[in-house]
């Protein structure tokens, strides 16, 4: 947080506090002295402000990030689904760890899960903007659906298929 400039005996400060996903989930005055924010305090406090949305947006809008994160989804799942026969649970807490993914462009997205040896056909559904896509080995299949006008997914199943 930038410092806040002092004017006398005044010395306001905003406290603010930040949820895991950096967003302001409280704030507060601190002074030295109880009386209301002079126009200087004013301006600090709107300054801190839209300091927190661009911190924000820039964190919620980069697509490389998510592209980067279902890249190491989909390493690791590719890993499971090639040894794990008889645990659903690791995949389980794969999709704990890595869901969901936000803010991805929708091709970058597909484009890395296609590279996947377990990929089946992937199924689009036009009214609704969403992709359903399903990796699977002879044992285990995973699927999540991405809502490409929400750029937002979430994990539909994890089935261990028995033989």
């Amino acid at each position: 947080m930038t410092p806040v400039p002092a004017t006398g005996q005044f010395r306001p400060a905003l406290l603010s506090v930040l949820s895991k996903s950096g967003v302001v989930v409280g704030a507060e005055w601190l002074t030295s002295k109880k009386r209301r924010p002079g126009a200087t305090g004013y301006l600090a406090a709107v300054g801190a402000v839209f300091l927190c949305v661009a911190q924000v947006s820039s964190a919620r809008g980069d697509s490389a990030s998510c592209i980067a994160k279902v890249s190491s989804y989909v390493a690791e799942l590719d890993a499971l689904l090639s040894k794990e026969r008889n645990w659903i649970t690791p995949y389980i807490d794969l999709n704990k760890r890595y869901f969901p993914f936000r803010d991805c462009e929708a091709d970058a997205l597909l484009e890395v899960v296609s590279r996947s040896r377990f990929i089946q056909p992937i199924d689009y559904h036009p009214g609704l903007k969403e992709y359903f896509i399903v990796l699977a080995s002879d044992d285990v299949t995973v699927g999540f659906t991405y809502l490409a006008s929400e750029k937002r997914s979430q994990p539909v199943s994890t089935r261990w298929v028995h033989k």
